[in-house]
């Protein structure tokens, strides 16, 4: 995901800027009247002094149809890409095309009123030679450009069968508001976002902080799951799960909610939720969960089919549980793949060396060892030697992010877990069934060691 800031009118900002996750800065050029508007030898200024920082890369973005103009724009300042911002039809897309064969255009598709204004047109955009295309509102007042009026994802869903570019979202986004885009990010073609004024302080000036939680906000689905547990102090994945493998009802009548909210206050960095039948589960449960959070969710499933993981993508999964055991040797790796390919972080579960083999991909993936047996619905007694015994094999995949999943009960089983070399811990029934919670992860948290 490419995370672009726009309005740039300064070297201290392009300075700034440089220390920032920001991949991308806009500077305006032929934009009349707007307020960050540059002359061309301000755009060449700004455009070195950008190269010179080592950070973000430079746009042009432009008004501007003319394809005479912006050659020379592109010429004099080096920019490689251009983002066309006004009203230009395809033909005078192709027309700049034809005269800037080499820079990446960006076609901005305009939302108005529930609907995207090109939309009829957006085939011909593609045949001229758009690369990428970004959404953006306008305003009331027909104003386009920073305006931060938030961006209509249902309009722009409704045209993204159209699409075979990929998409950037602007208008209104911030770090607040991830959420609403879920599904538009989902969609394979989604390339980044563009910020304007949520980037910057109340003051006016462009915000650091700011930038950083928007870029944590909007990260992908794949690259949330194990960060959030690289980052955690205590990389506890606390699961919802409707029953345990013997019946037993385990939320008690507690809303989902409820238990969401109580797993956010302990400091979970992910959620786990188990849709699976043997369990109680239903899909309707992970869109409760993923309704009530902003942490990135695991889905446990039995996921044998391309058109499944999508499924899961689309409702707003960061990652989807693959079990080794009862998957043929042969399916695995395509699973592995697809689920990479669909933004989703594959959350591989595994019993033994043999199944560590089919692993393919384990820097991508967090590998997990289950301490129990899912052939007998996981009604067997947990073995966490097999977690230790296990280790340094899971390592040998890759993973950046061995889990030991299953049978955990007490904090001291975590305790000796995490302290021999496991980057996470994936517990269920036995936090659900606990009575005292805070008292569960307070005495995690007295052993807590430094190389967690």
């Amino acid at each position: 995901m490419r995370l672009k800031v726009c309005g740039v009118t300064g070297e201290d900002q392009l300075r700034l800027l440089a220390g920032a996750p920001v991949d991308l800065v806009g500077l305006w050029y032929g934009v009349p009247d707007g307020p960050a508007d540059l002359d061309l030898p301000e755009l060449v200024r700004l455009a070195e002094c950008a190269r010179s920082a080592g950070g973000p890369a430079p746009v042009l973005v432009t008004l501007l149809a003319d394809p005479a103009a912006l050659r020379e724009a592109v010429t004099a300042s080096g920019v490689s890409r251009v983002q066309l911002h006004g009203y230009a039809t395809p033909a005078q897309v192709a027309a700049i095309r034809a005269e800037l064969p080499g820079v990446e255009l960006l076609k901005v598709l305009h939302v108005r009123d529930g609907r995207v204004l090109e939309k009829p047109l957006i085939g011909a955009y593609e045949q001229a030679g758009v690369d990428v295309f970004l959404f953006d509102s306008v305003g009331a007042d027909g104003r386009i450009g920073s305006t931060g009026v938030p961006l209509d994802a249902d309009a722009v869903e409704a045209v993204l069968g159209r699409l075979t570019k990929p998409f950037m979202l602007a208008g209104g986004i911030s770090a607040v508001n991830s959420a609403a885009y879920r599904t538009v990010r989902s969609r394979p073609g989604f390339d980044g976002i563009d910020v304007d004024s949520a980037a910057r302080g109340p003051g006016g000036a462009f915000d650091t902080q700011r930038v950083e939680r928007i870029s944590s906000a909007w990260q992908p689905a794949a690259g949330a799951f194990p960060a959030a547990l690289l980052a955690a102090r205590l990389p506890v994945v606390m699961e919802l799960k409707a029953r345990s493998a013997h019946g037993e009802d385990l939320f008690r009548g507690r809303p989902v909610q409820e238990i969401v909210d109580r797993y956010t206050r302990l400091g979970a960095p992910a959620l786990s939720v188990v849709t699976g039948s043997w369990f109680g589960g239903t899909p309707a449960l992970l869109d409760e969960v993923v309704a009530a959070t902003e942490l990135p969710v695991l889905v446990k499933d039995f996921f044998t089919k391309d058109r499944q993981l999508a499924a899961a993508r689309a409702a707003g999964a960061a990652a989807v549980l693959l079990t080794a055991t009862v998957l043929p040797r042969g399916v695995l790796p395509g699973l592995i793949e697809s689920a990479l390919a669909h933004g989703l972080t594959p959350f591989v579960e595994v019993t033994d060396e043999r199944e560590l083999a089919t692993v393919v991909h384990g820097e991508s993936c967090v590998v997990a060892v289950n301490n129990k047996d899912i052939r007998q619905k996981e009604q067997d007694a947990p073995d966490l030697g097999r977690s230790l015994r296990l280790l340094p094999d899971v390592l040998a995949t890759g993973t950046r992010v061995p889990v030991s999943a299953s049978g955990i009960e007490t904090p001291q089983d975590a305790r000796g877990l995490l302290a021999a070399g496991y980057r996470g811990l994936l517990i269920g029934t036995g936090l659900l069934r606990h009575p005292d919670l805070d008292g569960w992860f307070g005495e995690l948290g007295e052993g807590a060691v430094a190389t967690w």
